[in-house]
């Protein structure tokens, strides 16, 4: 099979919503369409690929920082955002590989108490602008009874306010994409295989995609 371009790709949503299982998914069937699959939570950290973190099972419990805290953090988060895209992501596309982002700066815009930021929202949504950009941003949405069925970590105000907010993202990010995550997972990778692939320029791979993965 010929490879296809190389590509950057996001999963936005609100908990519940099934990103993590999704991207695994999608690392494992897409694996033979693209030269290598590179992941990444939130930002590139540097090109520095430490081992993943433990499960977050209270994304509110800690008090959020200070402002100056939030603004320095928010400043680290962007450094990261542009010197790692330059390290670790473009390299990567150059070579035709296929990067996967569970989270972008994006999300500190719709949760911030998750990452205890208490700063300016105007500077965060500058500093997810001024970020470089996925290729395509998959949100993956769902009713408020299917996520908090799936995750009950957050209050259902708040899950039902993480889902208004990721809808509102993705009618207006470039390259977003809403997916309908409440149907069964075979059929949510299916859409998002055929949404990467069209995207990278493999429009003749998407069935072979589908077979190779059944």
């Amino acid at each position: 099979m010929t490879r296809a371009r190389g590509l950057w790709v996001a999963f936005l949503g609100p908990d519940g919503a099934g990103k993590s299982t999704v991207i695994e998914r999608i690392e494992r069937d897409l694996a033979d369409c693209f030269s290598e699959v590179r992941r990444f939570h939130l930002r590139p950290h540097f090109g520095l690929r430490g081992p993943d973190g433990p499960p977050v099972l209270d994304p509110h419990g800690r008090r959020p920082r200070g402002r100056l805290g939030s603004l320095a953090k928010l400043g680290w988060w962007w450094a990261d955002a542009v010197l790692g895209y330059a390290i670790a992501v473009r390299p990567v596309l150059r070579r035709h590989g296929l990067v996967l982002f569970d989270r972008t700066l994006d999300d500190v815009v719709v949760d911030p108490h998750r990452y205890r930021y208490r700063g300016s929202a105007a500077l965060a949504r500058a500093a997810a602008r001024g970020a470089p950009r996925p290729h395509v941003v998959v949100v993956l949405d769902a009713p408020d009874a299917v996520l908090r069925d799936r995750k009950r970590e957050v209050a259902p105000e708040e899950t039902a306010r993480q889902r208004r907010a990721y809808r509102a993202l993705a009618s207006r990010l470039p390259g977003a994409v809403l997916v309908d995550a409440s149907r069964a997972i075979d059929e949510v990778v299916g859409e998002i295989r055929g949404i990467v692939l069209r995207a990278a320029g493999q429009e003749f791979a998407v069935e072979a995609a589908v077979q190779g993965a059944r």
